[in-house]
């Protein structure tokens, strides 16, 4: 297993996941749960995105594009 992203909050390491498994890989989020441990304070940098070894590199380079809003709609029905 390796760390693919760090997220900022749930919601984006869910959006994260949602993106690499459209394409087959199997994505884990890890740290969820510590975000609604802290009471009113915000905590950031503790929700990452994780998968196995064989896909990291695909997957950070669909993140990449995921960023720079190069995967649109039509593309996530890949295979």
């Amino acid at each position: 297993m390796r760390i693919v992203f760090d997220a900022a909050n749930s919601l984006q390491a869910h959006m994260i996941k949602g993106v690499l498994n459209m394409y087959g890989i199997e994505a884990f989020i890890q740290g969820e749960h510590l975000q609604s441990g802290a009471g009113e304070l915000p905590i950031s940098g503790c929700v990452k995105v994780s998968v196995n070894n064989d896909d990291y590199l695909k997957s950070r380079a669909l993140i990449k594009d995921w960023e720079a809003n190069k995967l649109a709609p039509d593309e996530w029905n890949a295979d």
